[in-house]
């Protein structure tokens, strides 16, 4: 998973769970609104100092913020794999068959 995509999942996350519109979390942390969106997307390349003012806005300390990325970041990684396409199991058999 991208550091940016995590990060705004933990952003999205922290909003919600204290019924935070993106309006308020921007406005209250000096961000640009479209700014913030494209982080919690994760299409954005905040600064420290932009992750921090979010952060304070949130009421989460660095610490905590660097616990929740590491947990964020291992559940990614322990997550089930999706299943493949069909496609990819028929061009499996094709191959074996021909080969």
């Amino acid at each position: 998973m991208d550091d940016y995509v995590c990060i705004g999942r933990i952003f999205r996350m922290l909003r919600r769970e204290q019924e935070l519109s993106q309006f308020d979390v921007a406005y209250r942390s000096e961000i640009n609104l479209s700014y913030y969106c494209r982080m919690e997307r994760g299409e954005a390349n905040p600064s420290l100092r932009k992750i921090n003012a979010v952060l304070k806005t949130l009421s989460i300390s660095p610490l905590r913020f660097a616990e929740l990325y590491t947990l964020q970041k291992q559940c990614f990684l322990v997550a089930p794999q999706p299943e493949p396409e069909p496609e990819d199991d028929v061009q499996d058999l094709l191959a074996e068959v021909y080969m």
